[in-house]
């Protein structure tokens, strides 16, 4: 039997319903039925270009040694387009699936060497087993990662203005426009 944490939260300036996107201590998952708690998703985030609050689910369990975290989430992104500069809105799903490691050492960044060189494989999250899960930080950085780095309004966009007609050259630099350098 899952827990399910069902927590509508519209950010008005008279609620006093938690956000479910607070940090979570990683130690109390493994009071819960099966390690696992479920939590339905419907917040804003700050600092991304959000026109709907973001909307789904997310999963969290523990597993021993790593925290299984899971979420199916979306919301429409308002981007602007990178070659006419205009606001356009888009669906943005979201569904990621992450392993982040529990353990103490690597987690502490005092204890980490001030020059070393890891292998791909180790390139991994590691949080402390007595820590904290900071999910609405941890939202943030996936939907960070899904926004597209070249936002076109649509794939046949092309410039609204038109280039300018051709200066006249100065007579000194024309015999230079017959010039090829690759030949």
């Amino acid at each position: 039997m899952q827990k399910h944490v069902t927590i509508r939260c519209k950010k008005f300036l008279h609620t006093s319903q938690p956000s479910v996107l607070q940090p979570i201590a990683i130690a109390s998952l493994l009071r819960l039925p099966e390690r696992k708690l479920c939590l339905t998703v419907q917040d804003t985030l700050p600092d991304l270009p959000l026109l709907t609050p973001v909307r789904g689910e997310i999963e969290i369990q523990h597993q021993g040694t790593c925290l299984q975290v899971i979420a199916q989430v979306y919301a429409i992104v308002t981007l602007t387009c990178r070659r006419c500069l205009c606001q356009y809105n888009e669906r943005l799903p979201v569904g990621v699936s992450e392993v982040i490691w529990l353990d103490a050492t690597k987690s502490d960044p005092q204890a980490w060497p001030s020059e070393q060189e890891v292998p791909l494989g180790d390139l991994m999250e590691y949080l402390p087993p007595d820590g904290w899960l900071d999910v609405g930080q941890w939202l943030y950085e996936q939907i960070s990662l899904a926004l597209p780095s070249h936002s076109l309004c649509r794939p046949d966009c092309q410039l609204d203005w038109q280039p300018e007609e051709a200066t006249p050259v100065d007579p000194r630099w024309a015999s230079l426009s017959g010039f090829d350098p690759l030949e």
